[in-house]
């Protein structure tokens, strides 16, 4: 029996190893044949370099990870491998994959079905692409996908099925545009933890359904139109971490319920309509780090249960209408790192518990109701570097306690009504660049203990009862660009040592009883735009050596004795576009370069003559100017076309000597089918002179259509590179920078021909051309319309802010004008002609030759050749308005960088009069924003500028609806805005449309 028993087991033994061998054989079989279908799949797509042709180790291709099986799961293309081929790929093949990135990849149109079959997928990504359409119902099968990332396309709605995706936690559908009924699919969703829906155009009251989704950490709903109240059922929500619902139209009051978000760590609801009380139950949220509460219409007070937040490190409550005392609890929040209270109604005093806030880096009490005396226990706040308290009732003596606050960097105490003298350990702010103490009742002189603050940038004591002669010391602040001392009561005479402030471009002492003559060693000023030196006594003439100055742009000398003849010098200040010497003791003629100054220039002085009154002068003045520049024009256009004859010549003889196809020679990417050397010769005829639709700076530019049928453009250099060193580096220069930036709204690059004597750039076509030339075309004017004109702003803001922000080193364009700015079909615009960019070296001087357009070059290149990214800013400006008014600036330019001399023109007044006047709510407060950021970037002071990170956030946040009529905003008004920037600084982790009276209340 034990017998039988033993071959039995036997026999099971060897059944069973059959059966596994077989399985295996099968299984490896499979896997095999898997694996070459994937490969194949892989070979097929386009999506890499045709010189990966080994399929046999298509899991060490670039972009893709496989398994030990040798079975894909998971791909990540290399940058921009993808583009128009997305629908080439078999997705079927891929039964394996986990994973699928293909962000950045410019994809366009629908998303292909296909990616249904891949039923193991757990994480998808299609983000900043320009995807269309709705999202496929075969999505619905990936049942095991986790993570999805569509943000930054276009889609439009979502499929039923969607619903059917159980496993999903994390959902990015952020700027697209889809409307309110995806809300209730996503509502089915209810392992959500991240749902971010930001950007999207829902023109909805919080879908309910929201509510359902019990497992939410974070909800970023901001920027997308919402309307009606906060519902009270936002308490169901008890995990979640961040909610964010900022720059919307919500109203009625914040649900007491919110307090119960027990988890909460952030809460922003920033720039909506909400009113009433702010309820005491925020102070609950013990786990909150930030709030942000600013630019709402609340009532009444501050809670004082607000002190019970003791985590919190940021808090604004700006523009909201917020009244009585400040409650001396908020002096409980120790790790406070922001604090904003700007533009409320708040009254009293600044509690001395502020001075338990020793974490405080910023705290901002701006344009309130405060009284009384400043705390001397603010002197605790070691490392605050802003303490902006301007616009207050403040008073009594500045409390010397605030010349232990070793780390401050802006000191604003502007317009209270601060007493007695300026305390001398102010000196011992070392760290100081803006000190702003005018429009006070200050007394005594300025201590010499100030003389140590060689940081200082900006000084303004204006409008006080200041003593004596102005200090010598301020002679020491070597780094002063701005000294504002007007109306400050100065006796005496200017000190020499004042004028050897040679970053100074901005002196005002006007109003002042300053005696004795105008020192000669004003002339060391060479970065003096701004010169005010009105009303005082002073007399002598007028040094020569003010014509050193070659940046003025302002000078008024009214109303003192000068005497003697006005230099002829002076006109030949080629920025001078103000003049006032009027009520003086001058004799003699006016000089005939400054002849198109009007006569209330020069009134009030008895001997002056003026000889030339004809309005022709002017024009004059102007051909002075133009005449030399047109000259040298004429001479450019006679050698440009005797170089297109040695073109000619020269590609007869080297048509078909074709160079090398390799990656230092010719190269083409991102491109759909093959192309050599000999298309693009055959396409354009050897670069013949009919296929020629435009030049640029260094290159003649082509259309040419491929064997394919695909259009492209190409950029061919003027002369031979290998005999023009400038030229070729502006050629590889251009390479390096297209090939390394990717942008929705940056030209793309296809390919390039690098040859000893033939260069040539192969660009994505863009049909329309450039928004120069449709900007001047009637027909093609009109149908760019407001809509449109906004948009084309909008791209080019993006563009240049991912230029300047997200390029590591950043990248600066230096040539910013509407020529180089292309549209495709649909009006699109795309930023272009990168030969003169360069990157931003923060370990350089970053000085360079001066390379832009005439027009839209910054003012502060005509007389230093320092490139800083705000000449990209100065540029936009200047573009962003031509957009809107159909034509260049012109001498509104001059005026724009003077705003108080600019006349009262309503904005309705100077836009483009071939479209019909913008009527919609809409349009109309996007013109206004956009006119309003245009005018900031165009301010004379680099420093003053907005960086195109905060334009391009502007753009997104300003929702908000203008609260007077449109056809009565004036230029003068919008720029007299001050965007809630603190002497051109952004405020901090604030993202804000910072008003005035056409965008809502305040600032945050």
């Amino acid at each position: 029996m034990a017998f039988y028993i033993r071959i039995s087991m036997e026999l099971l033994t060897w059944v069973t190893l059959f059966f596994c061998a077989t399985i295996c054989i099968g299984t490896s079989s499979t896997l095999v044949v898997g694996a070459t279908l994937e490969a194949e799949a892989l070979r097929k797509s386009g999506w890499w370099n045709a010189s990966l042709n080994n399929v046999a180790d298509h899991c060490s291709w670039p972009g893709i990870t496989g398994n030990s099986a040798g079975s894909i799961i998971e791909i990540n293309p290399p940058d921009f491998s993808v583009g128009e081929k997305f629908r080439k790929m078999n997705f079927s093949c891929f039964s394996n994959i986990v994973r699928l990135d293909l962000s950045c990849q410019e994809l366009y149109g629908i998303i292909p079905p296909q990616i249904g079959d891949l039923i193991r997928l757990e994480h998808l990504n299609l983000s900043n692409n320009h995807l269309t359409g709705t999202l496929p119902s075969s999505l619905g099968n990936l049942t095991q996908l986790r993570v999805l990332d569509i943000f930054f396309n276009y889609m439009d709605s979502i499929s039923l099925k969607f619903g059917n995706l159980k496993s999903l936690i994390s959902l990015n559908l952020t700027a697209n545009n889809p409307n309110a009924s995806v809300a209730p699919i996503i509502g089915l969703l209810t392992n959500l933890s991240h749902l971010e829906l930001a950007s999207n155009p829902f023109h909805s009251s919080i879908p309910p359904e929201i509510w359902n989704l019990k497992n939410l950490v974070a909800l970023d709903m901001s920027d997308c139109n919402l309307i009606g109240p906060i519902s009270s059922n936002i308490s169901h929500l008890t995990n979640l971490v961040s909610l964010t619902l900022a720059n919307n139209q919500i109203n009625g009051s914040i649900p007491s319920e919110m307090g119960n978000l027990k988890s909460l760590v952030s809460l922003n609801l920033f720039s909506n309509l909400l009113v009433d009380l702010v309820p005491s139950s925020l102070g609950q949220l013990n786990s909150l780090t930030f709030l942000r509460l600013s630019l709402n219409s609340f009532s009444g007070c501050i809670p004082p249960e607000f002190g019970k937040l003791t985590n919190l490190t940021y808090l604004s409550i700006s523009g909201c209408q917020l009244g009585c005392p400040l409650p001396p609890t908020l002096g409980h929040l120790r790790n406070l790192r922001y604090l904003n209270l700007y533009n409320n109604q708040t009254n009293g005093s600044i509690p001395p518990e502020f001075g338990n806030l020793t974490n405080l880096i910023y705290l901002i009490i701006r344009g309130c109701q405060l009284v009384g005396p400043l705390p001397p226990t603010l002197g605790h706040l070691k490392i605050l570097r802003y303490l902006l308290l301007g616009g207050n009732s403040l008073g009594r003596t500045i409390p010397s306690s605030l010349g232990l606050l070793s780390n401050l960097s802006h000191l604003d105490l502007l317009g209270n009504s601060f007493e007695g003298s300026i305390p001398p350990n102010i000196g011992n702010l070392l760290n100081l660049e803006l000190l702003v103490l005018g429009g006070n009742n200050l007394t005594g002189q300025i201590p010499s203990s100030l003389s140590r603050l060689s940081n200082l940038k900006i000084l303004n004591l204006r409008l006080n009862y200041l003593q004596g002669s102005i200090s010598y010391a301020i002679g020491n602040m070597t780094n002063l660009e701005y000294l504002d001392l007007r109306a400050t009561h100065f006796s005496g005479s200017i000190p020499s040592t004042l004028l050897h402030l040679t970053n100074l471009d901005y002196l005002d002492l006007d109003s002042n009883l300053l005696e004795g003559s105008i020192p000669i060693e004003i002339g060391h000023l060479k970065l003096l735009q701004y010169l005010d030196l009105s009303q005082n006594r002073l007399s002598g003439p007028i040094p020569t050596q003010l014509a050193n100055c070659s940046s003025l742009r302002e000078v008024s000398l009214s109303h003192n004795f000068i005497s003697g003849e006005i230099p002829s010098q002076l006109g030949d200040l080629l920025w001078l576009r103000t003049l006032n010497l009027s009520y003086n003791n001058l004799s003699g003629q006016i000089p005939n370069n400054l002849h198109y100054f009007p006569n209330s220039s020069f009134i009030g002085n008895k001997g002056l003559e003026r000889h030339l009154t004809s309005p022709s002068n002017k024009v004059l003045r102007y051909i002075e100017i133009i005449l030399p520049i047109t000259i040298f024009l004429a001479l450019v256009s006679l050698a440009l076309l005797l170089l297109f004859q040695r073109i000619n010549e020269y590609q007869s003889s080297v048509a078909y000597s074709s160079p090398t196809e390799n990656g230092d020679v010719f190269s083409i990417w991102n491109f759909d089918g093959k192309a050599a050397y000999e298309d693009i010769i055959a396409a354009t005829e050897d670069f013949d002179i009919r296929y020629c639709i435009g030049t640029d700076g260094y290159g003649s530019v082509y259309r040419a259509q491929l064997p394919n049928g695909k259009v492209v453009a190409l950029k061919k250099l003027h002369r031979r590179e290998a005999e023009e060193p400038a030229f070729d580096k502006s050629f590889r220069n251009e390479v390096k920078m297209l090939t390394e930036i990717r942008h929705r709204n940056i030209i793309k690059l296809h390919g390039f021909c690098l040859h000893r004597r033939c260069m040539f750039l192969i660009y994505e076509y863009m049909e329309r051309g450039s928004l120069f030339c449709v900007l001047r075309d009637d027909a093609e004017a009109v149908e760019l319309d407001w809509i449109k004109r906004v948009n084309i702003i909008k791209n080019t803001v993006h563009a240049l802010s991912y230029l300047h922000h997200d390029c590591i080193p950043p990248i600066l364009h230096r040539d910013i004008s509407t020529n180089n700015i292309l549209l495709n079909l649909e009006l699109e615009a795309f930023v272009s002609d990168f030969g003169n960019a360069r990157l931003l070296d923060p370990d350089s001087s970053n000085r360079t030759i001066l390379a832009s357009t005439y027009g839209y070059i910054a003012p502060e290149l005509a007389y230093a050749i320092v490139v800083t990214e705000k000449c990209d800013v100065y540029s936009f400006g200047v573009v962003a308005l031509e957009v809107l008014m159909g034509r260049h600036l012109g001498e509104l330019l001059t005026l724009l960088s003077k705003p108080y001399s600019l006349p009262n023109v309503m904005l309705n007044d100077v836009l483009d009069t071939r479209l019909p006047p913008p009527r919609s709510t809409t349009i109309t407060q996007s013109i206004v924003v956009a006119v309003m950021l245009a005018l900031a970037c165009l301010r004379a002071k680099p420093a003053s500028r907005p960086t195109m990170k905060y334009v391009s956030q502007q753009f997104v946040a300003c929702q908000r609806q203008l609260s007077k009529p449109f056809p009565t905003i004036s230029l003068l008004e919008l720029v007299s805005t001050d965007l809630g920037m603190e002497n051109g600084r952004e405020p901090h982790s604030e993202v804000s449309c910072h008003p005035n009276k056409f965008l809502g209340s305040s600032s945050n």
